[in-house]
Parts: structure tokens; sequence; C-alpha cells
């Protein structure tokens, strides 16, 4: 295992069928660079080699969403060849599940 990546720990085994099921259900990650609004006719003008101005500065937090909920701010790194994001200030784990599954 690299230096990168923490093995994940598994759910404890007293969990109820239900909530096992739901810890294993599969969701959709996204970390977001930046947001910029294009009118129609830039969007149409776009080609290869079109940049972009996003609205971070380059310094500045990007934002992790899991399913359309943001849990936590992440900064930029390189891993080997590929981008990837550090983790720096994440929610509680209470209301990423409270966030996740809209329960009270």
């Amino acid at each position: 295992m690299s230096k990168g990546k923490q093995k994940m720990k598994s759910p404890k085994k007293e969990l109820g069928p239900q909530i096992q099921k739901l810890m294993e259900m599969p969701v959709t990650a996204r970390l977001v660079l930046g947001e910029c609004k294009m009118e129609i006719e830039e969007i149409l003008r776009l080609g290869q080699g079109s940049m972009l101005e996003l609205d971070t500065k380059v310094k500045e937090n990007l934002k992790l969403y899991i399913n359309d909920e943001e849990i936590a701010k992440a900064k930029s790194v390189v891993v080997g060849e590929k981008l990837g994001a550090q983790i720096i200030e994440i929610s509680s784990t209470e209301k990423r599940f409270k966030d996740l599954t809209d329960l009270e």
C-alpha cells in the first residue's frame, strides 16, 4: 500500500444488516476545482486550447462533495504521475452520515 493511501476501516461487526448494506452502497465523489458562469455563445465558441477562468484562487481549498453534499475541503497534490487531493478539513462522521442519508 502506498504512503498516500490509507486502508479503509471495515464497519463494526455489530452493525445491523440494513446499516451494513448502507455501508456498502456506492456513492459519487466529486472534487471541485472551481466554477465559472458562461453564456451559451461562449460555450459554443469553446474549442481545443480554450481557457476557462475559474473562481478559485491558486492557493484556495478545493471542495469535496459526496452525492452533492459538501463534506470536506482539500488541497491539490501530485501523487506520482496523477493529480490527487489531501483532505485538510472534514465534517464529523455524524454530520456526513446525516447528510448522506437524510436522517435526523
